[in-house]
């Protein structure tokens, strides 16, 4: 699947062709079902985050722009964020400690796989990070989890989370400019 395709689709979804919003679903729904189940765990429910993510589509693919990241790589985080949410609000709880190491032990450049072309210069760049903000950065930006969790889930002081995340975005911005 084409990244370029995909966005193009996108811009068509976002004048109101249905047409191009039935190649979108077709060439990414069961990607995007993927990630959804492996974050939630139930069918039923990766199933309304789906559903829930393409309704978002329809009505905000104007949003999409291409300078920020692929077409798969954009919707891709509706589905995580989205999921996320789900997680966080099953039950009245907030995410347990369980379902973030389920999910931290997933491979995040995996997540990321869109982005084909920069997959391994991230993950190079990644692993070239110290382990708290390399752990801190994946639980933030793949996850979707507030600094606040993240503090509670590793038991760190916020303060050292905040700083750990900025310096590791500093050092990864870094690492793939040069």
């Amino acid at each position: 699947m084409a990244s370029q395709n995909l966005a193009e689709e996108l811009h068509l979804i976002a004048i109101g062709d249905q047409q191009a919003f039935k190649r979108f679903y077709k060439q990414t729904a069961a990607k995007l079902f993927g990630v959804s189940l492996a974050i939630i765990r139930e069918r039923n429910l990766a199933e309304d985050v789906l559903q829930d993510t393409y309704i978002k589509v329809w009505h905000s693919a104007s949003q999409y722009r291409a300078d920020q990241g692929t077409a798969m790589s954009w919707v891709t985080s509706m589905v995580r964020y989205r999921a996320i949410d789900v997680l966080r609000s099953s039950d009245n709880r907030a995410i347990s400690v369980d379902d973030i190491e389920r999910l931290v032990s997933q491979n995040a450049v995996d997540v990321m796989n869109e982005e084909e072309a920069d997959a391994p210069r991230l993950d190079d760049c990644l692993g070239k990070l110290q382990g708290s903000q390399r752990h801190s950065i994946h639980l933030a930006y793949l996850f979707g989890l507030t600094h606040q969790e993240i503090s509670h889930h590793l038991g760190e002081a916020l303060g050292s989370i905040k700083t750990w995340i900025r310096r590791g975005l500093d050092s990864l911005k870094r690492c793939l400019q040069s």
